[in-house]
C-alpha cells in the first residue's frame, strides 16, 4: 500500500483504481494501493489513548462509483446490530462515511459493523442532526451503496469495503466533468471493560464532534 498521506488541510484529488468483485480481497488490496491513504486518529488528543487501535482507509473512484476499503485493529471485532438501519454506533464497532456535496447544506453518513450490517442516514443540514429528533427521521430505505466484510481468524481485525455510486450522493458534475465534496471517516470501538467507545477519525477534527462539517476533509473526483 501506498505510504503517501495527503494533506488534509487541502483539497484531495481522489485516484481511480481497477475494478474488483465485493469479497475478492487479494483483488481489493492489489486494487486499493492506488487510492488515497488515510489514516485514523484522536486529534483532539495530544497523544492517542492507550486503548485506540489503528485504522487505516484507502479512497479511490472506480468508474461511476466511489469506493473506500479500510482495514481496522480491534480486540473484538463485533457489532449486536443484526437488521437494517439500526443505531449501530450503540451497539458494537462500526465504520463510518460522512459524504457532502460541495456547496450543499445536506449530507449523508453511512455505516459497516464487522458482520456487514449498514446504516444510512441523510441530514438536511448540520442544524437538522443537533435537532436530535431521533435516527428515524434520517434514515434513508432505498440502499445508497453496497458493502463487504471479513474478521480476520485470529479475531485481531476487520476489513471493509464500501461503493457508492457518486450520482445518488452527490451533484452533477462541473463544466470541467470534476465533482468535489466534503467527507469524513470516523469509527466506534466498543473494547470490553471500558464505559465508553474509543472513537477516531480521518479528518482533523478539534473534538470528538464526527458532524463539525467545517472540519471534514474536501475531496474531488476527476470526469469518469
Amino acid at each position: 500500500m501506498s505510504d503517501v498521506v495527503p494533506d488534509l488541510a487541502a483539497c484531495i484529488v481522489i485516484p481511480p483504481v481497477e475494478g474488483f468483485a465485493l469479497g475478492d480481497w487479494a483483488a481489493t488490496r492489489r486494487a486499493m494501493e492506488a487510492g488515497v491513504r488515510l489514516e485514523f486518529a484522536q486529534p483532539w488528543f495530544a497523544e492517542p489513548e492507550a486503548d485506540f487501535k489503528p485504522g487505516v482507509v484507502w479512497l479511490g473512484v472506480q468508474g461511476a462509483d466511489l469506493v473506500a476499503y479500510a482495514e481496522l485493529q480491534d480486540e473484538t471485532p463485533a457489532n449486536r446490530a443484526t437488521r437494517w438501519n439500526e443505531p449501530t454506533w450503540l451497539t458494537g464497532d462500526v465504520i463510518e462515511l460522512f459524504l457532502q456535496a460541495e456547496g450543499r447544506p445536506g449530507y449523508f453518513e453511512f455505516h459497516v459493523t464487522p458482520e456487514n450490517q449498514r446504516l444510512q442516514l441523510f441530514f438536511p443540514s448540520s442544524a437538522a442532526f443537533h435537532e436530535r429528533r431521533g435516527i428515524r427521521t434520517w434514515t434513508v430505505e432505498e440502499s445508497r451503496f453496497e458493502s463487504a466484510t471479513r474478521i480476520n481468524e485470529e479475531g485481531t481485525a476487520w476489513e471493509v469495503v464500501m461503493r457508492i455510486k457518486l450520482a445518488l450522493v452527490l451533484d452533477e458534475p462541473r463544466d470541467d466533468g470534476a465533482r468535489t465534496f466534503r467527507f469524513s471517516f470516523s469509527r466506534y470501538d466498543h473494547q470490553p471493560g471500558r464505559e465508553r467507545p474509543v472513537t477516531s477519525t480521518t479528518s482533523r477534527l478539534s473534538a470528538p464532534d464526527f458532524h463539525h462539517i467545517p472540519e471534514w476533509s474536501s475531496g474531488e473526483v476527476g470526469p469518469g
